[in-house]
């Protein structure tokens, strides 16, 4: 029974790690900029997977990518918020990914 509860509890935190990094399958997902063009149709710079892109939005259905902007420009890496990396580091001690 404590074993399970330790197991739920490092599975709860290695989630939490991962949700607080704002990593996900793709990377981070990010939506730089956004103009509204009329009531119902707007374009966004999003940033997914290390690439910035035009997508245009309205009522006629799916949102369309217009451009592929081009890659982002990494000066340094984002600091990782304060209560993420204790959790990192403690995880990655268990081989759990996300750590050092």
């Amino acid at each position: 029974m404590v074993g399970l509860t330790l197991l739920a509890l490092l599975l709860v935190l290695a989630w939490l790690t991962r949700r607080l990094r704002g990593g996900g399958p793709l990377g981070s997902l990010a939506s730089r900029e956004r103009m509204v063009l009329t009531a119902q149709h707007t374009v966004q710079v999003i940033e997914i997977a290390g690439v910035r892109l035009l997508v245009g939005t309205g009522p006629s259905g799916a949102p369309a990518v217009l451009a592929t902007l081009g890659p982002v420009e990494q000066t340094a890496s984002p600091p990782k918020p304060a209560l993420a990396r204790p959790w990192a580091e403690l995880l990655g001690r268990f081989g759990v990914e996300g750590g050092r």
